[in-house]
């Protein structure tokens, strides 16, 4: 039975599908410098898992730099059946993902396209899989948020919330923040002056401002350049530090995240002008390409 009111909602981020247009090279990154797990294939892509995920929640394809989907999980296939025909009389259609075609942490899905032209997919997990696990201690724990680019902001956040999403925060910068579970923000929305519909950044937590800290020594000693940080946002309250991968996304290590009740009824909270993404102000100015 399909779960009532503000239950019937996305859990989290399921999974990110990308296409990168240097495969081996995004390969040999996430496994051997960003620490995933390399699942092998699925499907027409290469997968990637994070060690406390029991599920892939990355999945690299090669082609030019695009998004391929965005996946929510759902809690089951009645609530997935019930925020399809949500999105249906919204006036987003859904279309129900062949079952010889789902991946293989995928029990039921369905996919609709967002205002911006996105594809994302509402997903019921597979249930029974075991954590992957990692030798690695400083590996992360799971892909936390994605920030999206969108160049019509209000139309993306009406979409988002017919998801479940609630917004938290704002800034003046043209960001919002958005909610479905206990963590600050699952997603948000980055306004593009000049119609950019990708990704902003990929956010993987590893769970302490020391795990934060030893990547960021880990990384330096093989010679990947921090893009932006080490500092401490505003919106979220977490600790950052941003890299490109091999396809130019930027991604980001952070840790300590602000908390609330899943259900709690919180007021968005607008951040002015003064604030410049870094509450400590040591990260200095993050690269133009990451903020238009």
């Amino acid at each position: 039975m399909a779960a009532q009111g503000r239950e019937q909602r996305v859990q989290g981020i399921h999974r990110l599908a990308l296409h990168v247009p240097d495969l081996p090279a995004a390969r040999r990154f996430y496994r051997d410098i960003w620490l995933l797990r390399d699942q092998g294939r699925d499907g027409e892509f290469t997968a990637f898992r994070s060690p406390s995920e029991n599920h892939d929640d990355l999945l690299l394809g090669e082609g030019p730099s695009q998004i391929a989907h965005v996946a929510f999980a759902v809690g089951s296939p009645d609530d997935l059946i019930a925020m399809a025909a949500r999105l249906e009389a919204a006036g987003f259609p859904s279309r129900r993902i062949a079952d010889q075609t789902l991946f293989r942490a995928d029990a039921m899905a369905v996919a609709v396209t967002d205002p911006d032209g996105r594809e994302i997919w509402l997903v019921a997990p597979r249930p029974g899989a075991a954590a992957a696990g990692s030798g690695h201690p400083l590996a992360p724990n799971r892909i936390g948020h994605v920030v999206l680019w969108t160049p019509a902001q209000a139309a993306a956040e009406r979409f988002y919330t017919l998801l479940g999403f609630y917004v938290t925060d704002r800034t003046n910068a043209g960001m919002s923040f958005l909610r479905c579970n206990s963590d600050h923000h699952s997603l948000a929305l980055m306004k593009s002056g000049k119609n950019k519909t990708g990704i902003q950044h990929i956010a993987f937590d590893v769970g302490s401002l020391d795990n934060v800290m030893r990547n960021f020594a880990r990384l330096r000693d093989l010679g990947v350049e921090c893009a932006w940080g080490v500092g401490r946002h505003g919106p979220g309250n977490n600790i950052f530090s941003y890299y490109a991968d091999p396809a130019g996304n930027y991604i980001e290590y952070y840790g300590d995240m602000e908390q609330f009740d899943v259900d709690a009824s919180v007021e968005a909270h607008i951040w002015g002008p003064e604030h410049k993404g870094d509450v400590w102000g040591v990260a200095g100015i993050p690269p133009l390409s990451f903020r238009e």
